[in-house]
């Protein structure tokens, strides 16, 4: 599997509700703040990854999410709009500023699950 060149870290939310996205190329970690309501760190290889769900923020009117879906996971929640989005854990809720960074993210983890389904090179 091809690894991005560096990790990618994205720290997302506002106020005091942060939440930190980490991915190497093949761990994500996902860090919620206390004030989330999913307090803590859990951390999922890429292939345990079976979907990426993204949403671009709105600017003035919506923030955007950027979740994933894990194999086997009970919090795989169906998310139509940025309330669902709020009570998952495998959901990163961002800000407009905040949407490039996540953009590559979403980017880097999409092509590790890709890379899974790909032909070995000779």
């Amino acid at each position: 599997m091809s690894t991005p060149p560096q990790q990618i870290q994205v720290k997302a939310g506002r106020g005091p509700a942060k939440s930190t996205f980490t991915f190497d190329g093949q761990w994500l970690t996902i860090e919620h703040s206390a004030f989330t309501g999913h307090a803590g760190q859990r951390r999922v290889n890429v292939a345990q990854i079976s979907e990426v769900h993204y949403k671009a923020p709105r600017p003035w009117l919506t923030n955007g999410w950027l979740g994933v879906m894990i194999v086997g996971d009970t919090n795989n929640a169906v998310v139509r709009g940025n309330r669902d989005a709020v009570k998952s854990p495998n959901y990163l809720i961002f800000t407009p500023k905040q949407q490039r960074e996540v953009e590559q993210l979403r980017d880097a983890l999409l092509a590790a699950i890709a890379s899974r389904y790909q032909p070995p090179q000779p």
